[in-house]
């Protein structure tokens, strides 16, 4: 319920990747009834929370330093802590340093793994799809992009930011596009419809554990009964 009301919170959030739930069976051995004395008992644990990295939709800004990531895949930033971090919003700025960086201030590292730099006197900037950066004085820099051969264990840290220290890859049909920006990929509507139904799958269980408690009550109340 946590990640589906989560969910729902940042429909409008750029960038925004859904988590989902992800759950495994669990078979186990337990003492009870039977020839052997064991029976065997399977249940569903929740296995993890991971993001969903299909592509959310392009809002066109017309914003030079506003970029997109078609396909999955993030942007290397770095915290003032020096901590390497991943994001796919690309709402960029310039500093008062002259840093490219996020709107909460994280720096946009290049492929050389140093900040880039805009000076006053780059005008008229622009963005390739392979990142590379370009104003009327020549090339500035390229921002650097990355992939992971698997997205389960990505660590939210807030404001469109993932941590994890799994190893990185080279991109492959990973492109940018200047002047938009990623919408959110949430159904709004999808996701209210799951916590209806995760709303009612409590209930149901709430249910049938009230009617067990009475069953056993009454099982004990009629034992007391006979014994007495």
């Amino acid at each position: 319920m946590d990640v589906i009301a989560n969910n729902i919170a940042n429909a409008s959030t750029t960038a925004f990747k859904r988590e989902r739930v992800v759950f495994q069976d669990y078979l186990f051995e337990m003492k009870g009834e039977g020839p052997k004395d064991l029976r065997q008992v399977q249940m569903v644990l929740d296995y993890g929370v991971v993001p969903d990295m299909k592509n959310g939709e392009l809002n066109p800004t017309n914003n030079p330093l506003d970029v997109a990531l078609d396909n999955e895949g993030f942007m290397v930033v770095e915290n003032d802590q020096g901590e390497r971090l991943y994001t796919r919003n690309g709402k960029f700025q310039v500093s008062v340093a002259g840093e490219l960086v996020t709107q909460t201030g994280e720096r946009i590292l290049g492929t050389n793994d140093q900040p880039i730099r805009i000076n006053p006197e780059d005008v008229n900037i622009v963005i390739s799809d392979d990142g590379t950066i370009r104003s009327d004085l020549g090339e500035i820099g390229q921002i650097q992009m990355i992939q992971f051969d698997n997205y389960q264990g990505l660590e939210r840290r807030g404001d469109s930011l993932y941590f994890t220290d799994r190893p990185e890859r080279p991109t492959v049909g990973l492109r940018l596009i200047q002047g938009a920006l990623e919408g959110s990929n949430v159904n709004p509507i999808q996701q209210v419809t799951n916590m209806i139904s995760v709303l009612r799958s409590y209930q149901s269980m709430e249910r049938s554990l009230n009617d067990y408690s009475e069953m056993r009550d009454g099982a004990v109340d009629r034992l007391s009964r006979v014994q007495a």
